[in-house]
């Protein structure tokens, strides 16, 4: 009862206090906690050091090329299953397992129709012909191993598809196949090599030879575009630890890789071509003329201050040796 009527008393005073005098303007509880040392030099303090950490994370998590690719398409592929197979579980375990198979068999055919050099010996140098014993022995594994490994996962494939119960517990709509089937061809490494190959040699007009540089940034680019609309699409479905997981893996880590290995590397280069315009289509047939660099005919060319005409890939290559004008040696 006694500390009960010293907790009434104190009470009391603290509202006539109160009443009487009201507390000025900037003198709150907000005033006081942004002033204090907790908020001006601890938490600030605490969440720079969370951001160094959290950034070492994603630059050790980017050097994992492999293993952050794996992590990409397991994500995306679930991402797809969350919304076309609800009711199905590990779809995108086993969709992603198979896809990996058919790509490594096609794979080592290609290797073994294209091989030149079947001999299994290694020699010590390339003019001699005494032979590497622990070398030769450790290619003879690698390639039995490698083809012992084809085999048995091609006879696996084939009982896995052929026998009904190992599949009874699988089955992908044709939708949900196209889509991861066309986000596993453009991130896998083997298909966009092939295609990049393709894509190079076609030299493009408007690339300018710099197909090597336009043709990831296409591909990353493609990558960002169909994780953030499969993102957007999860958010509405309320899978929040998902879409945690999808913005990291599949949006920040990938503009990362587009902003730093593609997009500034493509910036450069055409920063290096931009002082020099491009040339009419009335000026290339006035011109008539190969490039004198490359002894190639021009459909498009880029013209120096010196009013010299050469193929923009071919000016570009030039410009990384000397500043000066092929032809005239006129300073660029």
């Amino acid at each position: 009862m006694a500390a009960l009527s010293v907790i009434t008393v104190l009470l009391m005073c603290g509202l006539q206090t109160t009443a009487a005098t009201p507390p000025e303007l900037g003198d709150g509880w907000w005033t006081r906690f942004s002033d204090s040392w907790w908020w001006q030099e601890f938490l600030p303090q605490v969440l720079l050091r969370m951001r160094r950490r959290f950034l070492n994370f994603e630059s050790a998590y980017l050097k994992l090329k492999n293993f952050s690719l794996l992590i990409n398409q397991l994500v995306f592929f679930t991402m797809c299953e969350r919304l076309l197979m609800q009711q199905q579980k590990l779809t995108s375990l086993y969709t992603l397992m198979f896809f990996n198979v058919i790509i490594y068999c096609v794979a080592y055919v290609k290797e073994v129709v294209e091989r030149e050099d079947w001999t299994m010996y290694v020699n010590i140098a390339r003019t001699s012909n005494v032979r590497h014993l622990a070398l030769s022995t450790t290619k003879m594994v690698l390639e039995w191993t490698k083809a012992v490994t084809f085999i048995i996962t091609v006879v696996f494939l084939l009982l896995v598809m052929g026998l009904e119960k190992g599949l009874k517990d699988y089955s992908p709509t044709s939708g949900y196949l196209f889509l991861t089937g066309v986000y596993f061809l453009v991130t896998e490494k083997f298909s966009t090599k092939i295609a990049g190959s393709w894509f190079d040699n076609k030299k493009f007009e408007p690339f300018e030879g710099m197909e090597c540089l336009y043709w990831p940034t296409l591909l990353l680019a493609s990558h960002l575009t169909l994780s953030t609309l499969l993102t957007l699409l999860c958010v509405s479905t309320f899978n929040f630890r998902l879409v945690l997981l999808s913005s990291f893996t599949n949006l920040r880590v990938k503009y990362r890789e587009l902003r730093d290995d593609c997009i500034k590397p493509l910036q450069h280069e055409l920063a290096t071509l931009s002082p020099y315009r491009p040339a009419s289509r009335s000026e290339v047939r006035r011109h008539d003329d190969v490039c004198a660099v490359c002894l190639a005919p021009m459909s498009s060319a880029r013209v120096t201050p010196c009013y010299h005409l050469f193929h923009g890939d071919c000016l570009r290559r030039c410009l990384k040796e000397s500043n000066k004008c092929p032809i005239c040696q006129y300073h660029l």
